[in-house]
């Protein structure tokens, strides 16, 4: 037993010396990173660089030897990455609220804890705190795999002048929330519409006999039974659960394990480059047979792989649509740049909304 004891010490002992080494090696690193803000202001160039950051993970993880996980190691510097941005000058980022959302999740997902988060309540507000520079950036959700497009994102870059800069995928797990673990003592149940319809199966063969309560999101949801606490529970996210002080009752109640929400991160920025991107454009046509062939055709010319394609009403003339289409490549890309060239000449208007390295689907 000594033996072991005298062991255990070791260890610590190194656990605590390698401790000493973390601290004053991430203290280096901020410090190096407010000379690189002082050098941002003087050039006013951006803070946020989603070109860097790529860079920053795909070279902490062809490190990683093991035996923490990639995905670990990202964690890790996400927060200190987080950190680096308040010493450098702070980032205010803007996101559809209230505090708790999956807008929010969608921030820390993306900027870490250490960034000034604010919430507003609709998106067009969002908007237009980062056009009157009340926010740096904004996080909004543009689809979710399973309910489609959030027309409300698509139709505020009509009449505003922000860029696409980055986006995110964020996967949706939705949880019962609340202080009450026995699930038949629970007699009704709070949540956004959309939240309850993609647990609709696991509700009903789970809590069969319940009240539910539409709720206008379900940080809301989270609110009112932190507020109530006994006898209902909450359909909402994990971080609506840490700020609200609620317990995960159970975990992933929805009945897609696949549902996906893609966020878009606008600003007035642009980003460089980085080999891996893609763009987004909207246009609009005029309305003669053969407008929209003209259009795509020099995609598939090209063998530029077109990721989406959307149409939405533009609300001048009956049946006259404004589309959306999004792209692999940057603006600044030879072959990218002779396509738009084309589309400018077989376009009523049209207007690109930003290219930005391209994040994966499946996070």
């Amino acid at each position: 037993m000594a033996k072991n004891n005298d062991k255990l010490k070791e260890f610590r002992d190194k656990i605590d010396s390698l401790d000493k080494e973390i601290v004053k090696a991430i203290q280096a690193r901020a410090e190096i990173a407010s000379e690189i803000g002082e050098i941002k202001r003087e050039n006013n160039e951006p803070i946020y660089r989603p070109d860097r950051e790529k860079d920053v993970y795909e070279k902490i993880l062809s490190l990683n030897g093991g035996p923490l996980p990639d995905k670990v190691l990202v964690a890790i510097y996400k927060e200190i990455m987080s950190g680096s941005f308040s010493v450098e000058k702070g980032l205010a980022i803007g996101y559809l609220g209230p505090e708790g959302s999956f807008s929010h999740q969608a921030v820390r997902a993306r900027f870490g804890t250490s960034v000034e988060a604010t919430e507003f309540p609709s998106i067009p507000e969002v908007f237009r705190a980062v056009e009157t520079d009340k926010a740096d950036y904004g996080v909004v959700p543009v689809e979710n795999s399973s309910e489609g497009l959030v027309n409300s994102t698509l139709d505020q870059f009509l009449v505003s002048d922000l860029n696409i800069y980055s986006e995110i995928y964020l996967k949706i797990t939705l949880n019962l929330l609340g202080f009450e673990h026995d699930l038949s003592k629970i007699k009704t149940l709070y949540g956004i519409k959309i939240a309850n319809s993609q647990c609709r199966n696991w509700i009903a063969a789970n809590l069969p006999h319940v009240e539910v309560s539409e709720t206008p999101s379900t940080s809301r949801a989270a609110s009112i039974v932190a507020e109530k606490r006994g006898g209902s529970a909450a359909v909402a996210s994990s971080i609506a659960a840490e700020i609200y002080g609620l317990d995960i009752v159970r975990e992933s109640i929805e009945d897609m394990s696949d549902n996906t929400t893609r966020f878009l991160i606008i600003g007035k920025n642009q980003c460089p480059p980085t080999g891996n991107d893609k763009t987004s454009v909207v246009f609009s046509i005029p309305d003669k047979p053969g407008s929209l062939y003209k259009v795509l055709k020099p995609f598939f010319d090209k063998g530029i792989n077109l990721t989406k394609v959307e149409s939405r009403p533009t609300r001048r003339t009956s049946w006259e649509y404004n589309f959306f289409i999004d792209f692999h490549g940057h603006k600044k890309d030879p072959i990218i740049e002779e396509v738009l060239n084309t589309l400018k000449e077989n376009t009523i208007y049209l207007r690109i909304l930003g290219s930005y390295p391209i994040s994966p689907p499946n996070p």
